[in-house]
């Protein structure tokens, strides 16, 4: 007799504690009104790798497309004639540019050169300084 009572008193306390009517886009973990706010990262600008050249030529600097394809891919060409002020020799120039070249492959991948050898062809195509 006292477990059929117990069994009813207890059904009875179950059935009112029933859980909270949830409003449309809630649930027990998430809501639709969250109380954090998100915070948007400031990403750093990276840093632009000088690929030191002697010569212009080839390299269609006047291009703005050629220019967007490689300021994307992180590098500028840098243009040092011999006899001009702040001139690296062969050997530093060497060194530079192994260094330069190994960064590019690290942040654009081992094909970047081909990559942008057709990017530079679609933009002399696009552009009409595309011979032959």
């Amino acid at each position: 007799m006292r477990l059929c009572l117990l069994s009813v008193v207890f059904f009875v306390f179950q059935v009112s504690y029933a859980q909270k009517k949830l409003e449309f886009g809630d649930t027990p973990t998430t809501n639709a009104k969250p109380k954090y706010r998100s915070n948007p990262k400031e990403h750093k600008n990276r840093r632009v790798i000088h690929w030191i050249k002697t010569s212009s030529k080839g390299q269609l600097l006047g291009n703005r497309c050629v220019e967007k394809v490689t300021t994307d891919m992180g590098f500028v060409y840098l243009i040092q004639p011999k006899g001009q002020k702040g001139y690296k020799n062969g050997f530093n120039r060497f060194t530079h540019n192994f260094a330069a070249k190994f960064r590019i492959l690290l942040r654009n991948g081992p094909f970047w050169k081909f990559k942008l050898k057709k990017k530079t062809n679609e933009c002399r195509k696009e552009t009409g300084d595309f011979v032959g």
